[in-house]
């Protein structure tokens, strides 16, 4: 018998902590965006930065997933999203089925952003709709009620997305 040395599949998590507001029951590394919005060209920059540091270790492996968690990942631009893969596409090389998810949230007006992160290379969104009971809703914080919830998945369809997670409780 030999043992498999190959190595797993690789996926990239990228975490961006920002939040229109920090729900109550959430304990993940999270922030209220300020009121002079998010500094994505340097945080942008940081997070390539600190994959850079890691290239040599994980090299010219390909990707097989990257995941955009957070916090509201969809409160960044179409622009910074597409920028970002790019950046990350010229250090390592994308897998021929890659899944890149981004999450999104309900009532931020994230859906416009949509057709956007489809464009960078998205290609599988997950939408934080918690419930589709408003009391429910409210009483976990949540900026969103159960009308827009139906809205965001709708428009995600829209804008071409055939993978949607929607993360319930």
């Amino acid at each position: 018998m030999t043992a498999d040395l190959s190595l797993p599949p690789l996926s990239l998590y990228v975490h961006l902590p920002w939040c229109v507001r920090k729900c109550p029951y959430c304990d993940f590394n999270s922030f209220q965006r300020s009121a002079d919005g998010l500094p994505e060209a340097s945080y942008v920059a940081a997070l390539l930065a600190d994959l850079d540091q890691d290239l040599r270790w994980i090299a010219p492996r390909p990707l097989h997933s990257i995941f955009f968690g957070g916090g509201t990942p969809s409160l960044f631009s179409g622009r910074a999203i597409a920028d970002l893969l790019h950046a990350i596409a010229q250090r390592l090389p994308f897998g021929p089925n890659i899944e890149i998810t981004l999450e999104a949230n309900p009532g931020a007006s994230e859906h416009d952003r949509f057709e956007a992160y489809r464009e960078a290379g998205v290609n599988r969104l997950s939408l934080g709709v918690q419930s589709f009971d408003d009391q429910t809703l409210k009483r976990l914080g949540r900026i969103h009620d159960a009308d827009q919830a139906e809205r965001a998945y709708a428009a995600a369809r829209q804008a071409g997305f055939e993978r949607i997670n929607l993360d319930l409780m």
